[in-house]
C-alpha cells in the first residue's frame, strides 16, 4: 500500500504569480502619456508643413563685378544680356561675361530679352551662375530654385518633368520606301540547334 498523504519531500508549488492591477492612477497616467506622446508627433508633423508652406527667405546681395565672382559662393551680378540659349543666358557687364543657368522652373519660358538688364542672385559654381532670383529692370522679379513638391514630390508627373496630361503616346513612325519585304527590321532568326 502507498501512503499517498505522508511523504517525506514537500509537494511543490508553482511560484506565486504577480498580477498587474490598474487602478485609476495608473489608468489615468497611461492616458496621460499617449496624449502627450500624440501631441508631440502631430506637433514635429504640423511644424514640417509650417515650414514647408512658408515663403523662402531671400537674403539680398549686392552685385558684384562678373570677373569678381568666386567659386562655390553665393553672388549677385548686373549686366546686360547678350545672348539666350533655352533656360541659360549670358550676362555681360564691363568685366566679363557669365553664363547664368535657370534650372528646370527657366524651361519653355522666355525670361529675358536680348540686351535687357538684369541682375541675377544665385550661387557661381564650376563656371555657372546658377540663378536663384532674377530682377527685371522694370521691377518684375522671378524665384527659380528647388523644383516645386507637387502631389507627386519633388520629381514631378510620373512621366518625368515634362510630361504633360494632354499628350498622348508618341505617333507611329512613318513607313519607309526602302523596305524589301514586311519584316525587314526584324532580328535575324536564332541560331539550328547542335
Amino acid at each position: 500500500m502507498t501512503d499517498t498523504g505522508n511523504t517525506s519531500e514537500p509537494n511543490a508549488l508553482p511560484p506565486p504569480q504577480r498580477r498587474i492591477r490598474f487602478t485609476r492612477e495608473t489608468g489615468a497616467a497611461a492616458a496621460i502619456a499617449v496624449v502627450l506622446i500624440a501631441g508631440a508627433a502631430l506637433g514635429a508633423g504640423g511644424t514640417r508643413l509650417a515650414q514647408n508652406w512658408q515663403p523662402r527667405s531671400v537674403m539680398l546681395l549686392q552685385p558684384v563685378p562678373i570677373d569678381k565672382m568666386t567659386e562655390r559662393s553665393p553672388v549677385a551680378i548686373k549686366g546686360e544680356v547678350a545672348e539666350i540659349f533655352g533656360n541659360k543666358f549670358v550676362v555681360q557687364d564691363g568685366s566679363g561675361r557669365a553664363l547664368v543657368d535657370t534650372g528646370p522652373r527657366g524651361e519653355d519660358r522666355i525670361l529675358v530679352a536680348k540686351g535687357e538688364t538684369v541682375t541675377v542672385q544665385g550661387r557661381f559654381d564650376s563656371g555657372i551662375m546658377h540663378a536663384d532670383v532674377l530682377a527685371h529692370a522694370d521691377g518684375r522679379n522671378e524665384a527659380f530654385g528647388p523644383p516645386d513638391r507637387g502631389p507627386r514630390g519633388p520629381k514631378g508627373p510620373k512621366d518625368g518633368p515634362g510630361a504633360r496630361a494632354d499628350r498622348g503616346p508618341p505617333p507611329p513612325p512613318p513607313p519607309r520606301a526602302d523596305r524589301d519585304g514586311p519584316d525587314d527590321d526584324d532580328p535575324p532568326p536564332p541560331p539550328p540547334p547542335r
